[in-house]
């Protein structure tokens, strides 16, 4: 049980960690425009539908490895225990809806998110989750 635990606190923090690391190399390779304040939600919502197509892609790619990276190491940690990469899945996948509700985003984006989020979340089942006997 404490490798199940330990597996998902691990798995959601890399998760996380990566998500960030895609999302700032997306930002830095696709700047806002100029003089957009980032932490005004009313200007956040002018900004999604000014940039450009490839940084949406970018997002959409970090929470897809993101999982994928976050649900994998839970796995692992909790002793191949699907259930550990399964809740990592649910957590990041709870906080990309928080986001795309917080932040207006295409219906599309929307869709390939949440299709993206969960086909990640079960390769990594698949791939390092076994069922126990």
């Amino acid at each position: 049980m404490l490798r199940t635990i330990l597996g998902v606190v691990l798995g959601v923090i890399v998760g996380v960690i990566v998500i960030g690391v895609i999302e700032g190399a997306g930002h830095t390779i696709f700047p806002p425009p100029p003089g957009v304040n980032l932490t005004d939600p009313a200007q956040l919502s002018t900004v999604m539908s000014k940039i450009p197509f490839p940084a949406k892609i970018a997002v959409l790619l970090a929470w897809i490895f993101g999982t994928l990276a976050g649900a994998s190491t839970a796995d692992i940690v909790a002793g191949r225990r699907a259930w550990a990469g399964r809740i990592v899945t649910l957590v990041i996948l709870a906080l990309a809806v928080f986001n795309m509700t917080t932040i207006p985003h295409p219906a599309w984006f929307m869709v390939a998110a949440v299709i993206g989020v969960l086909a990640a979340g079960a390769l990594a089942d698949r791939a390092f989750g076994r069922p126990r006997l």
